[in-house]
């Protein structure tokens, strides 16, 4: 297989014993100061973003028997090639991907509905960890997970603000519907995919077995918007953390990964980070992904709207 100038894709398979990488764990803060960062506004100069490289093993993830799922490892590896010719068309995005997504995160976690509310497309050839409007991103080199216990009950509600709309009541659900929704059990759950001909060679995506994260290893990492302020989870850098990634990701593959999940029966909170893979080839292409994040209810609610499995966003 060709891709770009003159690339070859070696032909050898990857040993399923685990390799030596670099990872990038967020420090703590000093006292007096926030971890976290400005986005869209200037620096208030009270906010750091220190990280540093630690040595870590890194696990196959296509050897693991069983094979991991959401409720075993808080992430899980499916074949579902997309119908989409265009993934930079927005407009084809929203239309066909986000109904394919509805149906990947219903089959990998069993919920009831599913509501898709944004998507970043990322190049490893950007420097920017934000994309503006119809661009791209960077990958995150960071150790890191997308909500926090607090954070994530504050962003559905305000995702509700914005507007949920749901296709059968051909409206935006009210604020109670969406409290309705709150009360019961919900997961924000991502999706990752390569978008690329070739299989992931650059920056390919890992994801940390919450088993072997201690509670008291999460800290805070706030991003501090104009209208908002978000919150993810770095974390502390353990010996004990087990990574796992899925080398050569093709097109056809998702990987589907919980960011938070109100039970806290099973995995809630998955670490997940960019890295560099040590046998990537010099010329291999630069890695180009979409994430799709989605929210899934698994109770059956008391709203005439939610009878049927559809959710939309007019708020990408």
């Amino acid at each position: 297989a060709r891709a770009g100038q003159g690339f070859t894709a070696p032909s050898r398979q990857f040993a399923a014993v685990p390799q030596k990488v670099v990872l990038n764990y967020q420090e703590k803060p000093p006292p007096g100061k926030i971890n976290g960062r400005y986005i869209n506004q200037p620096d208030r100069g009270d906010a750091v973003d220190i990280a540093k490289n630690y040595d870590a093993l890194m696990h196959d993830g296509r050897a693991l028997s069983p094979p991991a799922t959401l409720d075993s490892m808080g992430f899980t590896l499916d074949k579902w090639p997309s119908a989409i010719k265009d993934f930079r068309d927005d407009a084809e995005v929203k239309k066909v991907y986000y109904e394919e997504m509805r149906s990947v995160v219903k089959k990998a976690s069993g919920a009831k509905h599913v509501f898709v509310f944004d998507h970043t497309i990322r190049e490893s050839g950007n420097t920017n960890l934000n994309a503006a409007a119809g661009g791209s991103a960077a990958p995150v080199p960071r150790v890191h997970c997308d909500y926090t216990d607090g954070g994530a009950p504050r962003r559905l509600k305000s995702l509700g603000k914005e507007g949920i709309y749901s296709l059968v009541r051909g409206r935006n659900l009210t604020e109670a519907e969406v409290e309705e929704l709150a009360s019961k059990r919900f997961a924000f759950i991502n999706v990752w995919r390569s978008i690329s001909d070739e299989p992931v060679y650059r920056k390919p995506l890992a994801v940390c077995d919450e088993k072997s994260v201690k509670d008291d290893e999460r800290f805070l990492y706030e991003l501090i918007f104009p209208d908002r302020t978000g919150e993810n989870y770095s974390l502390e850098f353990s010996e004990n953390h087990k990574w796992y990634y899925h080398p050569r990701q093709t097109k056809d593959e998702v990987l589907v990964f919980k960011v938070y999940d109100k039970a806290a029966d099973g995995p809630r909170f998955v670490f997940h980070t960019a890295f560099d893979e040590p046998n990537c080839p010099d010329d291999a292409p630069p890695r180009v992904s979409i994430e799709t994040r989605t929210i899934a209810f698994f109770d059956e609610v008391d709203v005439s709207s939610f009878t049927d499995t559809d959710f939309d966003s007019e708020h990408p």
